[in-house]
């Protein structure tokens, strides 16, 4: 079913622009709280503010959450997609979906400005807010506003700063970006198909070196998909991942590192460490084959390696896992990280100078105070709930989604504490391990205690796992323990032996490949 969207700006839902500047009445009634994002940080929030407990009827939130998607995704599982071993709902289930058992309110629309209902003035000369606002849209549309979460998260940099990289590499953020890249590789399989046909009738060599996909980032994400793309073009494609000169991982656990580096080198990735990639163009001539067939994501890369003059190959896919960007514009009035553009928050998530706006996931950079004051004493000059300028001192953590989960609890806390009158809590992030993929049975999780690590079928078993847990509402979590154990038991069957040898375990005679037993 479809949920209904939004019609009156009495709750906190969309109207015309020209509607939201008419004079009015003051708005009467339940507090309306808008979420920016429907991402992990975003949509978590929701759900959690959704499923609280309020005493007092009065103060329960209309709940609306924002997102220019239809889909929320599990961005973690978009390797899966890559593989093509998931479907489309399974990692990427709709807001419509997902929200029908509870009252949030979905608004699909791309946000276009953020503005505060008031002005709160600080001794430096900046100002910030003690109420609520409007959210305006591309369509026109507005959502007012008493209290506000902003969760819209980042989004790859690839197109950003580096030459080419948005005309002719491939990211892996968004539900499109998994498409591309499958329908790239499968592109590449049925290339490979084509050299071999080529080649047995005396067209050229066929040989599977002629096909080839890098991957630019040695970081965690770069590595997954390098081994993930590696497994799936098995003997098809050589797969090359380009990394700095601190290698592969440099802030992993070494642990993960090394299961990752042997991973790497069973599928025979090519890793090039100590490069520095230059920039992306159109392929120079063609990515030579016996058949002379170029598939449509082929590209050249031009690339350093330490101080020797730079050098350029054509791919047939150029796969991009370097830096993200933050999505809130610089036109929101929110203060910033001059580093990173990070909206900089308090322990408690509420943004700096603002008292009724919150920051969670990517987007927030929380100030790391040990005290409740208010930094060089640059209190406001009104309302005592309104924080300071910006601090100097942050508290750095982790850009995972794990971070994003924690922090929507506290957001979702601190929101109904705001409403109810009671303490903030301040944010404290609890580290419970770090999982990552390198192939459809094998995964690598770093446990949180010292140095412990786990590979191979068992990490991959732990990692499902621990993301259905993690999955939004328990329908969804329902649908997918169905459809994972029905996959399970087919992948068991096919994938048995290989799984019984890497781990060490003898090999049952019904499970032999050439058992002829009747």
């Amino acid at each position: 079913s479809t949920r209904p969207r939004a019609t009156s700006t009495s709750a906190g839902s969309t109207s015309s622009s020209s509607e939201a500047d008419a004079s009015r009445a003051p708005y009467v009634g339940p507090p309306r709280v808008v979420i920016l994002g429907g991402g992990f940080g975003g949509l978590y929030t929701a759900l959690k503010l959704d499923a609280l407990t309020w005493p007092d009827a009065s103060k329960r939130p209309v709940v609306t959450l924002v997102d220019r998607a239809e889909r929320f995704v599990f961005k973690p599982m978009l390797y899966e997609l890559v593989n093509e071993t998931m479907s489309d709902w399974e990692v990427a289930p709709t807001f419509d979906d997902l929200l029908e058992p509870t009252s949030v309110r979905y608004v699909r629309g791309d946000v276009a400005a953020v503005r505060t209902g008031d002005e709160v003035p600080f001794a430096d000369g900046t100002t910030g807010s003690s109420g609520g606002g409007t959210v305006e849209l591309a369509s026109g549309e507005s959502v007012e506003y008493d209290w506000l979460v902003v969760a819209v998260g980042t989004a790859s940099a690839a197109d950003a700063k580096f030459p080419g990289a948005k005309d002719f590499a491939i990211p892996l953020s968004t539900l499109e970006d998994a498409r591309r890249l499958a329908g790239a590789m499968r592109d590449v399989e049925a290339a490979f198909e084509t050299d071999r046909a080529a080649a047995a009738t005396g067209g050229g060599s066929g040989a599977s070196e002629s096909r080839k996909v890098a991957v630019v980032g040695g970081g965690l994400s770069g590595v997954e998909l390098a081994g993930v793309v590696a497994e799936r073009l098995a003997g098809k494609a050589s797969v090359e991942l380009f990394a700095s000169g601190a290698g592969i991982m440099p802030e992993s656990p070494p642990g993960q590192c090394d299961a990752a580096r042997r991973r790497l080198d069973a599928a025979g990735v090519t890793t090039r460490a100590g490069t520095r990639a230059v920039r992306i163009s159109e392929p120079s001539s063609g990515v030579p084959s016996p058949a002379d067939a170029r598939i449509a994501s082929a590209a050249s890369l031009t690339y350093a390696e330490g101080d020797f003059e730079s050098r350029t190959e054509d791919y047939d896919v150029v796969c991009w896992a370097v830096g993200q960007r933050v999505e809130a514009p610089e036109s929101w009035p929110f203060p910033r990280d001059r580093r990173t553009n990070k909206i900089i928050t308090e322990r408690t998530l509420r943004v700096k100078g603002h008292g009724r706006v919150f920051a969670v996931g990517d987007v927030a950079r929380v100030w790391d105070s040990p005290s409740a004051g208010f930094p060089g004493g640059d209190a406001p000059t009104t309302t005592p709930n309104v924080a300071s300028p910006p601090p100097d001192r942050f508290d750095v953590l982790p850009a995972t989604a794990q971070v994003a989960f924690q922090q929507a609890d506290y957001a979702a806390w601190n929101v109904w504490s705001s409403l109810s009158s009671r303490p903030l809590l301040p944010f404290k992030y609890q580290h419970i391990g770090d999982m990552m993929v390198l192939g459809k049975t094998d995964a690598a999780v770093a446990l949180p205690v010292g140095d412990a690590t786990l590979d191979g079928p068992i990490a991959a078993a732990l990692r499902r796992a621990a993301y259905l847990y993690r999955m939004p509402t328990n329908e969804h979590r329902a649908k997918l323990a169905t459809s994972w154990l029905e996959q399970g038991a087919e992948l068991a069957a096919k994938e048995a032996p290989g799984i019984l040898k890497s781990l060490g375990v003898p090999l049952p005679d019904f499970l032999a490949p050439n058992n002829n037993r009747p």
